[in-house]
């Protein structure tokens, strides 16, 4: 909050998904017509049916036809982006923190913090700002640090304009044609402080030497006869065209381009149309196993069992992470009887596509359920992670816990070398799970792994002998005890 101006950012996984905001100029029916995208009388239709019939504003217009799904999801994703970096404007504020469950439909967007930080400081900061809040001196030290997980961002139109701005030659024009890293944050203020104590020091360029980078050799001083003129600065209509390069594609504009896939582009226009059965693509009569086959269907179709390896564009990476949590949220509500029947009567007495409400225990199924697949992938982080956030949400759900601590077991075998023993963390989550489920005999199945692996092997047999008391029809629990308790017998020999 800075004074009467209020926007709620919603951040899952540590990634920002949305921005809630009820300025008139942040609306989305604003800032298509800001952008140009409808006219006056179209606007003011807008405003008139939203009052009327209480619906959004995407749905009001694709309605009236005068966009298309494409473009409001487009233009969503773009409104999205928007309002967060116009929280860079807001100087004197200040703000709270609050856990709260996220439904799949607020996920609008998911850029990188880096892409947020570059952005937003590149649209809102002056450099009198950056020199005020990022102050530096003579002691002040810089360091070049390579990140692969944070991916440079485009050029924009006044960054452009700046390295036009310098004369050939010098090295920061050279830096910055040969150094990626240059584009990242603590390097680009570096060189907005290097121009500026340039500029202020009186010299005509700085030396390659004090910059101590191998990248360059120092470059020889040109002549003045030699020297190149100062590149001429852009026209006004250039300017215009690349402000318009950097606007976000829109979905149909991908589609075309070849960015995104056709057929995940097509589903992802409907899943705020589809209802649970249109979704998986099975008539209200489906049978348990067609609803699994179906969703499974989805998973492979649309290649949702591992999005970031499938999908190279940040586009169709936010296209699939929605299809794939809708189309789960569809699975766990139809493979419950119970559920299934209170969703049918819903549909039939209002017509809606999606019940107003999902409880928690589908929502943290819905994670639960993504956990399983990176599980299944060896993606163990991710799958920490996301059964992490299936435990915020119901924390009593026995499963959650063992699946928590299956990961990070695997996890730890992976990076332990095969003489040390594992930390005994790794066992926390499978006790949780036994303690809300004593019975729970996987769970204490693993932890007998866990001490066989550190060379414990009387609390091994005595922690599988426990999962085997709780069920005796487990067959690795029989199998290790016998195989221990012929290892102790031979040894007594």
């Amino acid at each position: 909050m800075e004074g009467d101006v209020e926007r709620v950012v919603v951040f899952r996984g540590g990634r920002p998904i949305n921005v809630i905001s009820r300025m008139q100029e942040e609306t989305l029916g604003r800032m298509l017509l800001d952008d140009g995208k409808i006219t006056s009388e179209q606007y003011s239709a807008l405003l008139h049916e939203m009052v009327q019939t209480k619906k959004r504003a995407g749905e009001i217009l694709v309605a009236m036809g005068i966009l298309g799904p494409q473009d409001i999801y487009s233009a969503l994703a773009f409104q999205s982006r928007r309002k967060l970096l116009n929280c860079f404007k807001m100087v004197d504020f200040g703000f709270s923190l609050t856990e709260k469950k996220i439904a799949p439909e607020m996920a609008i967007s998911n850029p990188t913090v880096s892409e947020v930080i570059l952005g937003g400081i590149g649209e809102t900061y002056s450099v009198d700002r950056l020199l005020t809040e990022f102050p530096v001196d003579e002691e002040s030290e810089f360091t070049l640090r390579r990140d692969d997980s944070l991916s440079a961002p485009r050029l924009g139109p006044r960054a452009a304009r700046m390295i036009r701005s310098i004369e050939p030659g010098t090295a920061l024009a050279k830096l910055m044609s040969i150094e990626n890293d240059l584009h990242m944050l603590l390097t680009v203020l570096y060189s907005l402080h290097a121009l500026y104590l340039v500029d202020v020091s009186g010299l005509a360029r700085p030396s390659t030497k004090d910059l101590d980078l191998e990248a360059l050799a120092e470059e020889t001083v040109p002549s003045a006869a030699a020297a190149p003129a100062p590149a001429p600065p852009p026209p006004v209509m250039q300017e215009e065209e690349e402000e318009e390069d950097f606007r976000p594609p829109t979905l149909a504009a991908a589609m075309k381009t070849g960015r995104m896939n056709p057929a995940l582009a097509r589903k992802a226009l409907t899943l705020d149309r589809d209802d649970h059965f249109s979704l998986l693509e099975i008539n209200r009569q489906a049978e348990q196993a067609a609803i699994k086959t179906a969703y499974e269907k989805i998973l492979e179709d649309y290649r949702l069992k591992n999005i970031d390896s499938a999908y190279s564009s940040e586009l169709e990476r936010e296209a699939a992470g929605r299809l794939l949590d809708k189309a789960t949220i569809a699975y766990r509500v139809l493979s419950d009887d119970k559920s299934r029947q209170e969703y049918l009567a819903t549909l039939k007495r209002d017509g809606a596509a999606t019940p107003g409400e999902v409880s928690p225990r589908i929502l943290a199924d819905v994670e639960a359920q993504k956990g399983e697949l990176a599980l299944h992938a060896k993606r163990y982080q991710d799958a920490m992670e996301l059964f992490d956030a299936a435990i915020g949400i119901y924390p009593n759900e026995p499963s959650y816990h063992f699946k928590f601590g299956l990961a990070g077991y695997f996890k730890a075998v992976d990076e332990t070398a095969a003489d040390q023993q594992l930390d005994d963390l790794v066992r926390k989550p499978f006790l949780k799970a036994i303690a809300i489920d004593p019975s729970y005999d996987q769970a204490r199945l693993y932890l007998g792994y866990i001490s066989k692996r550190n060379g414990e092997y009387k609390r091994a047999l005595k922690e599988f002998q426990s999962a085997l008391d709780c069920n005796p029809h487990n067959r690795r629990a029989q199998s290790e005890v016998r195989l221990l308790n012929r290892r102790m017998e031979m040894q007594k020999r």
